[in-house]
């Protein structure tokens, strides 16, 4: 249900940027914030593709095989790439769409996805896993960092 329900606000937001972002180019807008904007609208779908070739199977994408835990690559430095990709994404058009509304709406999807995913994906994986997602999950930050050496701080 949650998950549906992002798809149709990412269609939404989808759609709203692009007018914001052809308004934008009709206006003046600043260097940095175009830049800005599109450094988040390439690195975006770049994590979330680093993130689907590392699981090597179609399978695992749709999450149809859970055999075996990923911790290599891009999730090394992040738990959940593929969201850190579309949330940088959706910001980059929000910002480059200069809409309110659109970063309104990102926020809130973040910060929906953010508690499905302590809710309903990490008790999910600690139970298909076991220790060996619970050592992943103290070594390894949920959206980016510098992986933790040995479980300490």
């Amino acid at each position: 249900m949650l998950y549906a329900l992002g798809v149709l606000l990412f269609l939404f937001l989808s759609l709203y940027s692009w007018f914001g972002i052809k308004r934008a180019y009709e206006k003046e807008e600043t260097w940095p914030t175009r830049v800005s904007a599109v450094a988040m609208g390439v690195i975006g779908p770049l994590i979330i593709l680093l993130g689907m070739l590392e699981f090597r199977s179609f399978k695992r994408i749709l999450g149809m095989d859970s055999s075996k835990l990923i911790t290599s690559g891009i999730y090394r430095y992040s738990r959940n790439p593929q969201y850190a990709g579309w949330f940088l994404t959706l910001l980059g058009i929000s910002i480059a769409g200069r809409s309110g509304l659109a970063l309104l709406l990102t926020i809130a999807l973040i910060i929906g996805i953010h508690l499905y995913n302590i809710k309903l994906e990490e008790p999910y994986l600690e139970r298909i896993f076991g220790d060996e997602y619970l050592r992943y999950k103290e070594n390894t930050p949920r959206y980016f960092g510098m992986p933790k050496k040995g479980g300490k701080k």
